[in-house]
């Protein structure tokens, strides 16, 4: 499987930043609760139009991410990687299928359902690599390297 560079993640991060900032509108009318003014209407501070878009950077900036190789990028990362994947995959389902039998009138946008699961993919892939000492795991690689 080709990967990006690891130098991508900044690009990731950079593109996610750009979105956030593009959608700073919404994030403050929806999650901080800002009320009209005393006409009635929202006073933005960017045009519509940034509002609109601002998903697709940050949904760019995740796949970059998710798509950019580790420092160490070997065998056992890419193992990593894959059973990770396979767990949001069987986890995604499992969630859906729960969700539908209690509630079947139950929608979720995609664009949300694909972040989420980005989302929840960079986190399990996280901890399954500090759980199992990733830091110590590097060190022992060069350590039986230098002892044959």
């Amino acid at each position: 499987m080709k990967l990006l560079p690891h130098y991508f993640k900044w690009i990731g991060i950079g593109f996610i930043i750009l979105g956030f900032c593009m959608g700073i509108d919404d994030f403050m009318m929806g999650f901080l609760g800002v009320r009209p003014n005393s006409s009635g209407i929202y006073e933005r501070m960017l045009p519509e139009i940034f509002a609109r878009i601002s998903d697709y950077p940050m949904y760019v900036g995740l796949l970059i991410i998710i798509l950019s190789k580790s420092k160490t990028e070997d065998e056992f990362a890419l193992k990593l990687r894959y059973e990770s994947a396979f767990i949001v995959l069987i986890a995604s389902i499992l969630i859906l299928i729960m969700v539908n039998a209690f509630n079947p009138g139950f929608k979720v946008h995609p664009g949300i359902f694909i972040v989420i699961q980005m989302l929840a993919y960079l986190i399990v892939r996280s901890v399954k690599g500090n759980v199992i000492f990733w830091d110590d795991y590097e060190e022992q690689t060069v350590l039986e390297n230098t002892t044959e």
